[in-house]
């Protein structure tokens, strides 16, 4: 399950809450006061933090990029799930 490390008065990291909602990918939102760390993240890993499959992705530029990377495969993943139709020439095919 992704799970997105996040200070309370964070913008940034509200952003980030926002796509993974709007993406509705399961996650989970782990709060992590002002000066205090977590155990399931590496010793002095900065906020946010999104940890997925044991991967963690930290700063702007590795975060949008997992965002956009997950939103890719959300895509694809959706693509062919039962509410699609698909067609050819032969017949067409709706599940």
């Amino acid at each position: 399950m992704i799970e997105l490390y996040r200070s309370a008065d964070c913008q940034e990291c509200a952003d980030i809450e926002a796509a993974l909602k709007d993406m509705v990918l399961a996650h989970r939102i782990i709060i992590v006061a002002e000066g205090q760390q977590t155990d399931a993240l590496p010793a002095a890993t900065s906020l946010p933090a999104i940890k997925d499959e044991g991967q963690i992705f930290t700063g702007r530029t590795e975060i949008n990029a997992h965002l956009k990377e997950l939103e890719h495969l959300a895509f694809e993943w959706r693509k062919y799930q039962s509410d699609s139709c698909y067609t050819n020439e032969d017949n067409d095919y709706c599940a």
